[in-house]
């Protein structure tokens, strides 16, 4: 089975999402960028559960906007890793990522759960 980064490790849903260097890469930037200081995901539970739960950090609709993003980043990366032969470091993917997330916000600024989200998304930037 062809794997996402690397040809050590069968290609499933953790290891494409949580574990993969790229993954973890840019997971540390993005838990930097919603201000927290560590966080790992070791399991689609860990990071199930985290997408659930409520903190002082971060709004859980940001948290649920940008695992989305990340998601799909991840996908559209290996897919163009696998089919296309082509690969962007963690940074490029990052900075893609942050222009989805910033158009996504602002698509919907003024709906209620997205006011202060923008202003909390470039807090840490």
């Amino acid at each position: 089975m062809v794997s996402f980064s690397c040809d050590r490790f069968e290609e499933n849903r953790d290891h494409i999402f949580l574990r993969c260097e790229v993954s973890q890469h840019l997971w540390a930037m993005i838990i930097r960028r919603l201000g927290y200081r560590t966080l790992s995901f070791h399991s689609w539970n860990a990071f199930s559960d985290w997408l659930g739960s409520k903190d002082s950090i971060c709004p859980t609709t940001l948290r649920r906007l940008v695992a989305q993003a990340v998601i799909y980043s991840l996908w559209h990366e290996r897919n163009n890793r696998l089919h296309n032969n082509i690969s962007s470091s963690s940074e490029v993917i990052f900075k893609l990522l942050d222009r989805r997330i910033r158009d996504a916000i602002l698509a919907r600024r003024n709906r209620k759960k997205f006011k202060n989200l923008l202003a909390k998304w470039l807090t840490f930037a």
